[in-house]
């Protein structure tokens, strides 16, 4: 007898669409799970795969086998932010961004569809591509792109020659700047783990680590002027990389220091 739909469970989930975009049929998944047909299907469709289709996604899963330049660093620190990475070797990479889901899609050579997700009570959409990979699964997994990595305290920095793309990566994925409207100043903050923030901060050689009222979340934080221009200085050194958006909030952080 097979399963129900409320007996579904996220890993079983996984293994369903992990199993399709390895090539395997509807038929054999059934076989092979003890699922019904119409059950497949509808987790293929949730998880927005078209089960009828017959050609495969490609992509360049060696990627993020050697990340030795900016860009790969880049998006290396948004995958550690807004990436994850399960035990069945799915990778997704999910944000509000467009641009950065675009980025992400382009340099993986992803030849899939970006989904556009939704979310209930008016949010902002959100932009999605997700895949079955073991290789590219197992080389982020080493870097510390895992699910549940924020409660478990994982905690992976590069080599110095690397930090400031990487940085700046996981500043546009978790990362927000605060400009004071009526007074000069502001500040800049990154959302991680604490032994995450530990180590930025010992390794930026500033920042303010504090908790967040969820117990196993911390926060980054700089507001001094000096602080600010020398993160601004570390980061922003590769054109092209980067919200633009963040970018000028920072600028206007430290230009209104000018102003008095």
């Amino acid at each position: 007898m097979s399963i129900s739909y409320r007996q579904l469970t996220p890993e079983l989930r996984h293994q369903i669409i992990d199993a399709f975009n390895n090539g395997m049929e509807c038929r054999q998944i059934n076989e092979n799970l003890g699922l019904s047909q119409r059950l497949t299907r509808r987790v293929l469709a949730e998880a927005g795969i078209n089960s009828k289709r017959r050609n495969r996604y490609t992509l360049d899963e060696e990627y993020f086998d050697a990340v030795d330049t900016p860009e790969k660093s880049y998006l290396l620190g948004l995958m550690a932010a807004d990436g994850c990475v399960t035990q069945s070797n799915y990778v997704v990479f999910e944000s509000t961004e467009k641009s950065l889901t675009d980025l992400c899609k382009k340099a993986i050579q992803y030849s899939g569809d970006l989904r556009v997700i939704h979310p209930k009570g008016g949010y902002a959409p959100h932009y999605r591509i997700n895949f079955s990979s073991k290789q590219m699964a197992s080389t982020l997994a080493r870097q510390g792109v895992i699910a549940g990595r924020m409660e478990a305290g994982i905690c992976y920095l590069p080599d110095d020659d690397h930090l400031p793309a990487y940085v700046l990566g996981y500043f546009d994925g978790d990362g927000c700047a605060y400009f004071n409207k009526k007074r000069s100043g502001g500040k800049i903050c990154i959302v991680c783990s604490q032994p995450f923030a530990e180590q930025l901060a010992q390794r930026l050689g500033m920042g303010i680590v504090s908790q967040h009222h969820y117990k196993k979340v911390y926060y980054w934080t700089i507001y001094h002027r000096d602080h600010i221009q020398k993160f601004y200085d570390l980061v922003y050194q590769y054109p092209g990389l980067g919200l633009g958006r963040k970018r000028q909030k920072i600028e206007m952080i430290l230009g209104s220091y000018k102003r008095g």
